[in-house]
Order: C-alpha cells, then structure tokens, then sequence
C-alpha cells in the first residue's frame, strides 16, 4: 500500500487535478496525502524498510540540515517550518516506500509515464481535446504550447519536464529492452516527447534535452564511443539545434528583451548575496525591475529569476546555496560510485543519472528549487543507496554466520567451500547477483564531500558573474 501511494503522489504532483478535473478545484490534498501515507507505514506497512531509521545515509542528513537551515534563517520561523516541512516529509515517505529493486524500477516507470501522461495531455489541446485549459496559457505565450495546470502553465517549465522522456524512455524501454521496447514503445514515446516541446519552442528544453541525449552516449560506454559522441554533439549536434525554432535568437541574446529582464533580476539577486551570507530567508527574495515601454516608463515589476540557483542564493545566501547543492552532490556521488551488480540496478542508476542531470541543467533556466522534484530525485537515489547498504550489511552477516558455524564441525567446512547462499540477502535488499560482487558503497559525507560542495558552490557565483558581465 505504501509503494502504491508512492507513485499515486507522483502522478498527482506532475498532473496536478486540482487544477482542471472538475470537483477537485483548489482543493488541498497534501495534507490529506501525507496523514494517509504516514498512517500507512506505522501500521499496515508491505514490506520493511531496507535499512531501519530515518539518518541512515549521507542524504538523509543533508535534507536535515537544509531544512533546520531554511527555518532557523527564515523570517517567519513559523511559516518556514510549516511550509518546508510537506517537502521533507515526501522526502522521507518516499525513501521508506521504495525499498527494493523492483519497486524502485517500476517507480522510475511510473514516473516517466507521469512525464509522458503531461505531454499527450498538452498534445492533446492543440487537436481539441482540451481537458486543462491548455489554450489560454497557449494563447498568452504567442503559440507556444502550454498546459492549464500550476506546474506547467508556461512553456519552458513544460519543455524542461518533457524533454526527459526521450533518454528516460531509452533507458527504460530501448536499451537491452525487448523487440516491442525497442521497435515500438520507445519510438512512441520518444515522438510524442519531440513533438511537445518542438510547440513549446522552449530553447532552454532543447539545450537540456541535447545534452541529455549526447550523455546516453558518453555514461557507461567504451573510451572510444564516449569521444566520438562528444565530438558529434559538439558538431553536427549544435548544428542541429540551430535549426529548431527560435535558436537563431541564441546568437544575439543581450538583445532578447526576456534575457534582459532576467539579467536585470540576476543582478538584483547578485546584490543580496554580497549584502548579506544569508539572503532574505526562505522564498523572500523579489526581483522588481523598471521596464520602458515606447515612451512609458513602469516601475517595480515582478520578474521570476529564472533560475533555482539564483533564487536559492538571494534567498538563503551563500550558506543555503551551499546545502542545496550539497544535497545534489550526495546523490551525484552516490550514482558516480555505484557499482550495479545486476541489469536492473544498472538500469535504475542510469535512469536517476538522467534525471539528476536533467534537474542540475534546468535549474539555470527556470524556478524550480523548491519544487517536490528536487526532493523525490534525491529521495530515489536514497532508496538506491540504502537498498546496497543493505546488501551489504546482510553480506557480512551471512559471512559472520558462516564463521561462526565453522567451528561446529566438518559439516560446515563443506558449506565454506561453496559461495554464500542469495537467500541470506533479504530479497529486498537485492536481486541475483552473486554476493561476493557487492561492492562497499561511501556512506559518510567526508572532506571530500565538504569540498567538493565548496567548489560547486564557488563555481556557481562564477558563473552566476560570468554571465552577468559576458552577456
């Protein structure tokens, strides 16, 4: 039951139908979805958790600390804790809900159909069937194809969500995938995905998906594959880009009124960092800006930052910038140093990998830093982590095990000469590799861990000025 409200919540944060299916307008479910789900895991819960405890990885901690920082700085510690708190609890929810291989796998299924379910909706609007309200949001954006929900009432913000189905769908369907995954399924998707951020004209979308499908080529792959790909996306890829509309704007970007105004908040943003190490506090941080229109003027307009990166520094400094790419790198390590021992863990790395990128990417593009994605992207490579942590514990239980029972007589000596049984590995905690091919997994944010999130952090004001001073 807990697995199922898992990706219940899922579909309902990227479809969101509240906004559109008719009895469910403005309602508030949130709190309803979390008491349900908690209640669940206390007192019916399916399976047990592949590792007893809430601080039992490196992320876990960093999403503790992110969240004791936000309110301590915050304003209002009230509203801080109050309106912080559903996201660490889906956090948390999450990685106790997803607790073997196989329901890891179907939830990253789930959650590419979730993507693929946002894109024929929008698809749908421009052929009649509009179930959101997809044409007022589409009007408003001159054509450029929108959805009528909160999430994706813009086009960027739809683009950057579809755009992963193409590698995700390679992954999960394409690659040492069946007939029908590779010849049927994955061609669908993939199309469908195309052809919904092609109507948003989205430039970011197609930044991030060409990275993304260059990357499918360059993870995992032989030295001499990975160079050719990268050569190729250098060349023929960015060519290729240049065809896709409104690209040729790229070449003359200080002159796209949009760029300006976000550069004009950037600045603004940049400005709070320097003043104070803390910003402004939790969602505090207002970019209002003085535009001219022909011979008007308009003072202190609202413009959006475009950028998780940008917002989070203006509104939690230096330091809150700090563990909001902390707790991006953990997941990061976490799937650089993983060492899958069957097709199905190597199947879910990758998937995470797409989609951890696909996030970082995006997040210098559009607001999206205090979305719940963030949080189930870092809470779905916790699930991995615990799920090799607990094999590995049980390996070196079912190796104790064996030594001690050596001492009893030459009955156990012919036990030692074969290799431990994979039942002693609890079927949750992997699937049919051999245990002698677990490999330990880091489990405590180090010094290099600590200095690594420095240098992400130094790198992202770099480039934040970069940009600034160069465009």
């Amino acid at each position: 039951m807990e697995f199922f409200l898992s990706v219940f919540f899922l579909l309902f944060y990227y479809l969101r139908p509240q906004d559109w299916v008719p009895g469910l307008t403005g309602a508030n479910l949130i709190k309803p979805i979390i008491a349900i789900w908690l209640l669940t895991l206390l007192v019916n819960r399916s399976r047990p958790a592949a590792l007893n405890g809430l601080l039992r990885t490196p992320h876990d901690w960093a999403m503790l600390a992110y969240f004791a920082y936000i309110v301590i700085t915050a304003p209002d510690f009230m509203a801080a804790f109050t309106g912080f708190l559903p996201f660490v609890a889906f956090y948390a929810l999450t990685v106790q809900s997803v607790n073997t291989w196989p329901r890891l796998l179907s939830y990253l299924k789930w959650w590419n159909m979730a993507l693929v379910f946002v894109a024929l909706l929008a698809v749908m609007s421009l052929f009649g069937l509009d179930l959101t309200g997809a044409k007022e949001p589409t009007a408003r954006f001159a054509d450029r194809l929108s959805l009528g929900t909160w999430l994706h009432d813009n086009p960027n913000a739809l683009g950057h969500s579809v755009i992963t189905v193409i590698p995700l769908a390679y992954f999960l369907f394409f690659w040492k995938g069946s007939a029908a995954g590779r010849f049927v399924v994955f061609p669908l998707l993939a199309a469908l995905a195309y052809y919904c951020v092609l109507r948003t004209e989205s430039k970011g979308s197609f930044l991030v998906g060409g990275i993304l499908v260059a990357a499918v080529f360059v993870v995992g792959r032989p030295r001499i594959v990975q160079i050719l790909a990268t050569v190729t996306a250098l060349t023929l890829g960015i060519g290729a880009l240049s065809f896709l509309p409104r690209m040729a704007d790229m070449n003359n970007l200080r002159a796209d009124e949009g760029v300006q105004g976000r550069l004009l908040a950037w600045e603004q943003a940049r400005n709070v960092t320097r003043k104070t190490e803390t910003g402004e506090g939790w969602q505090q941080f207002i970019a209002l800006i003085d535009w001219k229109e022909g011979n008007r003027m308009i003072y202190d307009i609202p413009k959006s930052t475009h950028s998780s990166y940008v917002q989070v520094g203006a509104d939690l400094g230096q330091y809150g910038l700090f563990l909001y790419l902390a707790a991006l790198w953990c997941a990061l390590h976490t799937l650089l140093v993983f060492k899958p021992t069957s097709e199905m863990e190597d199947r879910c790395r990758r998937v995470l990998l797409v989609l951890l990128i696909g996030n970082v990417i995006s997040g210098w593009m559009i607001n999206r830093q205090y979305h719940t994605e963030y949080f189930l992207i870092i809470a779905a490579t916790a699930s991995l982590h615990r799920l090799r942590k607990a094999a590995e514990i049980a390996e070196e239980e079912a190796k104790s095990l064996l030594e001690d029972e050596s001492e009893e007589g030459d009955e156990v000596k012919e036990q030692e000469e074969k290799p431990p049984s994979a039942t002693a590995v609890p079927a949750f905690a992997r699937e049919t590799s051999p245990l002698d091919t677990i490999k330990p997994l880091w489990n405590r944010f180090g010094m290099v861990d600590l200095v690594v999130s420095i240098g992400l952090t130094w790198l992202t004001f770099w480039t934040w000025d970069y940009i600034l001073e160069n465009i």
